[in-house]
């Protein structure tokens, strides 16, 4: 038994795929590739399947790491090509290869979005992100209860720079990630709208890559 970690992209309609059914889908995939994946034991054995850091709905992710755990010695690259296979569209392995960080060691995620300039200006968008008060809602827990509480997105933001074109803002931002707190882009896009008064979404939300807390990636 080895485990191997797959670099998926996901875009395009699969970005509105929730979490919980692109486990179910991989776990589907992963018969009907014919891979020997390794099973928990117990009363329910299940292939062992871990999504290291979920996607948010309605974002794209470019290098998205999943850990199975292979029975037997698959090469990498027929892993690869097994899968590839059988993915829907707008879904497929860029890479399979062996762990190298843990995915504890995620702390933050660069990600892109796309902004129609008919929605804002540069300025407004750069002014809004430079005010140090940007806030939104996010989903937490309290006394064991799901519950809404107030984030100031201006304290979380790592790095960002604007890029634009005649038609569109391109926004680069890391942001944080990992297994205690996270935040995306459409949750700063949420937070600017309530900044400016004003309301839009991106034309495109993408994740790039995860980071460590140097900022070098994640692997």
């Amino acid at each position: 038994m080895y485990e191997v970690r797959l670099w998926l992209e996901k875009t395009g309609r699969l970005k509105f795929v929730s979490h919980l059914d692109m486990f179910r889908l991989m776990q589907r995939a992963v018969r009907r590739a014919g891979i020997p994946l390794w099973y928990t034991e117990g009363f329910n054995p299940h292939p062992y399947i871990s999504f290291l850091l979920a996607l948010s709905l309605g974002v794209e992710g470019k290098r998205e790491p999943v850990d199975i755990r292979i029975v037997g010695d698959m090469e990498l690259s027929e892993i690869k090509d097994r899968l590839n296979s059988v993915f829907p569209e707008g879904l497929r392995v860029k890479e399979a290869a062996l762990p190298f960080n843990k995915p504890g060691e995620i702390k933050f995620a660069e990600y892109e979005a796309v902004i129609s300039k008919n929605d804002i200006s540069a300025e407004e968008l750069k002014n809004a992100i430079d005010c140090g008060g940007l806030v939104t809602q996010k989903s937490g827990k309290s006394g064991g209860k799901k519950v809404m509480k107030t984030v100031n997105v201006s304290e979380h933001i790592k790095r960002y720079s604007l890029n634009e074109d005649e038609n569109n803002i391109y926004l680069s931002v890391i942001l944080p990630a990992g297994s205690t707190f996270n935040l995306n882009p459409l949750q700063l896009i949420d937070a600017v709208c309530r900044y400016t008064g004003k309301s839009f979404t991106p034309d495109r939300a993408v994740r790039n890559r995860m980071l460590l807390e140097d900022l070098s990636e994640f692997r």
